[in-house]
């Protein structure tokens, strides 16, 4: 009956083994390489988004400027 049962038969498995690597370091630079390469590829259309956002923000503010004018003024 002992036999049957594998904890028994095999044991617990060793804590320390070379195969048993988790892997973090290998994990880590997947990830930077996965955050850093799209910036990489993507750098001259990055700048040209930041523009549009910013156009975008100064389009907003002069709407805004007025009522600010008005209501704090």
């Amino acid at each position: 009956m002992k036999n049957d049962n594998w904890p028994y038969k095999y044991g617990p498995p060793p804590d320390e083994l070379p195969e048993n690597d988790h892997g973090w370091p290998g994990s880590w630079l997947l990830l930077a390489f996965l955050l850093i390469a799209p910036l990489i590829y993507f750098g001259p259309q990055l700048g040209s988004v930041e523009a549009w956002i910013v156009d975008l923000y100064r389009t907003v503010e002069s709407w805004v400027a007025p009522v600010r004018e008005f209501v704090f003024s």
